[in-house]
């Protein structure tokens, strides 16, 4: 069931929006007002093709994939009604209604304009830039490819990249050195696997200062500080690098329930642009898997096509017992593939299932191997 929303009068980052568009999730009366979450063929340079469009009750009605009228609070089929105030959840309605290569489309594109801003961003352009997606999908691979590319001559030259990569977690002051030796225009920090920033204040104050899209950003550090002082850096100094932040948070999920941090993240988004790749089911992550090594992530391996389906086949049938589903345990199975073409599968199981998964093989093994000496195991 395809649903489009037709907007007479509604504001996405102060712009007036009005026509007809598919329809991502039905109208929520949020705590600043109601939204109805879209999906823009052509959207601005900079913004995401999913926005959250701000609109009045009567400024907008929900229409079939013919044009027709459809009610406000429409009743998908094996769907509850919603209560009083609530909307069906038309994200959900959406992709269930997808084809797998309409979502690997979708998909796709999503993963363009993160190419897109992420080049924006190199050319300061963009100066602060949150993007959120479950682990192991290729958001830094690709974020990283992007800045390397904008980087290319710099190097070829000889000279450092014009972005700064920190993975896997910084301390307040380690992020203010950082934010410090980046400073300048078309410079990049990317901020990767660092979502502890999140819990902590004083991290926080300096993110949500970088991230900031007004026109000066003044970074300060209000403590005394010998670190500081060693390596000549001054306790405040206007940041005017782009900074990138690739997280595992749900921004906008986190803050509907109302989690702990939600201010925070709501700060965050205000004050920069903000990016969900839209893969929020097993299907989906399936489905990038799919799409990445169409596009030939597993070309390195030099595989024929039946190995190559081995590798895809593994991943889909054992979606439930893998111990995660992303791009990094598709390429473990491909190096089981290529180490031992034949016996390949029993590597693959020993390794990339979780524990109750394999003692569950094991004992449905034993049962199958009594079963046929004529042994009940109950």
């Amino acid at each position: 069931m395809s649903i489009q929303v037709q907007i007479t009068k509604g504001h996405y980052r102060g712009k007036v929006v009005s026509g007809t568009f598919p329809l991502v999730k039905g109208f929520v009366d949020g705590a600043r007002g109601g939204y109805v979450t879209i999906k823009n063929p052509a959207p601005d340079t900079g913004t995401p093709p999913v926005q959250r469009i701000a609109v009045e009750k009567d400024a907008f009605k929900l229409l079939d994939a013919a044009g027709g009228d459809l009610p406000e609070h429409i009743v998908v089929p094996g769907q509850d009604a919603p209560a009083a105030g609530e909307s069906s959840d038309f994200e959900r309605v959406f992709m269930e209604s997808e084809t797998d290569d309409e979502a690997m489309q979708r998909i796709s594109d999503t993963f363009a304009m993160l190419d897109k801003l992420t080049d924006a961003c190199a050319k300061g352009t963009v100066r602060g830039l949150v993007v959120s997606g479950p682990p192991g999908i290729g958001k830094s691979f690709g974020v990283e490819k992007q800045l390397e590319i904008a980087s290319m001559f710099l190097t070829m030259s000889g000279k450092n990249a014009n972005y700064e990569a920190i993975t896997g977690g910084v301390s307040a002051i380690g992020l203010y050195q950082k934010l410090y030796h980046n400073r300048s225009a078309k410079k990049v920090v990317l901020l990767d696997d660092c979502d502890g920033v999140l819990f902590e204040e004083e991290c926080l104050t300096l993110l949500k200062g970088a991230l900031n899209s007004g026109d000066k950003r003044r970074i300060a550090w209000n403590k005394e500080s010998r670190i500081l002082e060693t390596d000549g850096i001054p306790n405040q100094f206007d940041f005017e690098g782009s900074i990138i932040f690739l997280s595992n948070v749900d921004f906008e999920k986190s803050i509907a329930k109302g989690s702990r941090i939600s201010a925070h993240l709501e700060a965050i988004m205000s004050r920069c642009h903000y990016l969900d790749l839209e893969i929020s089911s097993t299907r989906d992550k399936l489905l990038r898997i799919r799409q990445v090594v169409r596009d030939g992530m597993l070309k390195p391996y030099e595989f024929n096509g039946i190995q190559e389906s081995q590798v895809l086949s593994f991943v889909t049938d054992n979606a439930e017992y893998l111990r995660e589903i992303s791009l990094r345990m598709t390429k473990k199975v491909a190096d089981f593939v290529k180490t031992d073409p034949k016996g390949w599968y029993a590597m693959a199981e020993a390794t990339c299932l979780t524990k109750e998964a394999k003692f569950k093989r094991l004992y449905e093994r034993k049962k199958a191997e009594q079963a046929k000496q004529g042994v009940i195991v109950l």
